[in-house]
């Protein structure tokens, strides 16, 4: 990350307090920074908060983000035993809990409050900045637990989040848990109470150590990286990297509802009245200035931190019906050789910075199970296959690759798009068959198969395939391109795919035109 202000190859020692100038709206942190080897006290936004951990590198001289410690992995942890205390480096709050290892042998780990916080909560800038506001959720989230055979999430007018942040699946389904789950709103709201309880005014600054109620979790493990006294037998955390195995308490479907929602808007990029930031490729951020309301959100990249619940749920955004443009695209930027500061605090209307956010949320639920569901009808024909006693099938699921701009990897929806790929051997041939989600109706799509000459062949340019799916807009490679595999068949799809039942004359009409494709008498 890079900080306006900050030295060069400045290292972040510890978080102190968070504090705000009475005179002035935004909160800030407290950072001690490590440079020339000298320690310096400076600070910046709070909204910056998913981008700070101990040890990482501000203003890295190679532009390349770095973190330092000992790496150590903690399996099988349940919080219930954790017990607060003091960080003798920064002075803040930490947990503190005895860990049996593989080798039988036993640590006292101590995790910062804030970082634990963080690596649960604070994967962009709105959960961060607002962390001490009461009653924000309540305030700016409607909830319908009764909708239809999901909850609904209503994102009210007078909410905060920047409408990018939906589109991406991972930050709706933290939003999800921290809004639904009461046992982690319970968690991310006790901040906001431990500060009102506890901040203390002192010469016209407000200031407050972090500290919050731990969630009840059971059984989760933690990535970690940090300093290991030997003597002692104490690791101190530094940073955690990855956190697995949460368990949530949600219904299965969650879906988000907005009234600024726009159908279809994300996949072509046309229109709006915000700004671009620069045609640069500029991510320093400026503290200094306020993000500006109609400027796009430009994401940040910083070090991924990986997030695994146990048991997902499916998330997605609806609309009650399409809307069209009528949007402003006249204005423009004027001044197309001046810097713009990016700020991640809340944009205002006489801000001068562009709107950014954080990329670090790297969201590696397994969730394979609520992808299947899209391809029911299909699966259904594919059981009805394998149940012959002459044909061997498996199943995979892919998930389509970012390829440039384009947004087709993604469904309307904001989740990933997946193609299911089966393999049928049948006496000595073999045939791959490959369908694409296109439950959103983007596009129609016929079924490929391909009777393979070359599995391995076949396996090592899955990849690639993919990408050129992608690049063609979602349109199937070329026959002339897939004739190295082996021959191609495509297959048409039935009318009303997702109402077909097993009895239905369309549907026994798919299987024939299946098994004539195969030669499966």
């Amino acid at each position: 990350m890079k900080v306006k202000g900050y030295p060069e190859d400045a290292q972040i020692r510890y978080i102190a307090n968070i504090f705000k100038f009475k005179h002035l709206k935004s909160w800030n942190l407290k950072v001690c920074i490590r440079n020339n080897g000298q320690d310096h006290i400076l600070h910046t936004r709070l909204s910056n908060l998913p981008a700070i951990a101990k040890r990482r590198f501000i203003n890295p001289s190679d532009g390349q983000p770095r973190k330092g410690g000992y790496p150590m992995n903690l399996q099988n942890i349940s919080t219930s035993n954790w017990q607060e205390s003091d960080d003798s480096e920064g002075g803040g709050k930490t947990f503190v809990f005895d860990h049996i290892r593989s080798d039988g042998s036993i640590i006292t780990v101590h995790i910062p409050q804030i970082e634990f916080a963080r690596v649960l909560f604070f994967h962009n800038a709105y959960l961060a900045r607002n962390c001490i506001d009461h009653n924000i959720l309540k305030r700016e989230f409607n909830i319908n637990h009764d909708y239809e055979d999901c909850t609904l999430i209503d994102v009210l007018p007078i909410c905060t989040v920047p409408l990018r942040t939906f589109d991406s699946y991972g930050q709706r389904r933290l939003l999800a848990w921290i809004l639904l789950d009461k046992n982690a709103r319970e968690s991310y709201e006790s901040i906001a109470k431990r500060f009102i309880e506890q901040a203390a005014e002192v010469n016209n600054i407000k200031s407050w150590n972090f500290q919050f109620d731990c969630p009840s979790l059971d059984s989760i493990s933690l990535q970690t990286s940090g300093w290991f006294d030997k003597k002692t037998n104490n690791y101190h955390v530094h940073e955690i990297l990855d956190i697995s195995d949460i368990e949530t308490a949600l219904s299965k479907k969650v879906k988000f509802y907005s009234k600024k929602f726009k159908f279809g808007a994300q996949s072509k990029g046309k229109g709006g009245t915000a700004t671009g930031c620069s045609t640069q490729d500029n991510n320093i951020i400026n503290d200094q200035n306020d993000a500006d309301i109609d400027t796009k959100v430009k994401k940040l990249n910083i070090p991924k931190t990986t997030f695994r619940f146990s048991n997902p749920i499916e998330t997605s955004k609806v609309v009650r019906r399409k809307a069209g443009g009528g949007l402003d695209s006249n204005k423009s930027y004027i001044g197309d050789f001046e810097e713009i500061d990016l700020n991640t605090d809340e944009a205002v209307i006489d801000g001068t910075a562009c709107q950014a956010d954080f990329a670090g949320l790297d969201d590696q639920t397994v969730d394979l199970d609520l992808y299947m569901q899209r391809f029911e009808a299909f699966k259904l024909l594919i059981k009805m296959l394998s149940e012959r006693p002459d044909v061997e099938c498996s199943e995979t699921l892919h998930f389509f690759p970012a390829v440039g701009r384009s947004r087709l990897h993604e469904t309307v929806d904001g989740n990933r798009r997946t193609l299911l790929e089966v393999k049928i051997t049948k006496d000595n041939d073999t045939f791959v068959i490959l369908e694409i989600d296109t439950s959103d109706n983007v596009r129609l799509m016929s079924t490929l198969i391909i009777k393979i000459n070359d599995i391995e062949l076949w396996n090592s340019q899955l990849d690639k395939t993919l990408v050129e799916i992608v690049k063609r807009s979602l349109h199937w490679p070329t026959d002339k391109s897939l004739k190295k595999f082996g021959d191609v068949t495509r297959l048409i799809h039935p009318k009303k795919e997702y109402e077909l039942l097993e009895s239905s004359v369309e549907f026994l009409r798919w299987q024939k035109r299946l098994n004539d494709a195969l030669n499966v008498n």
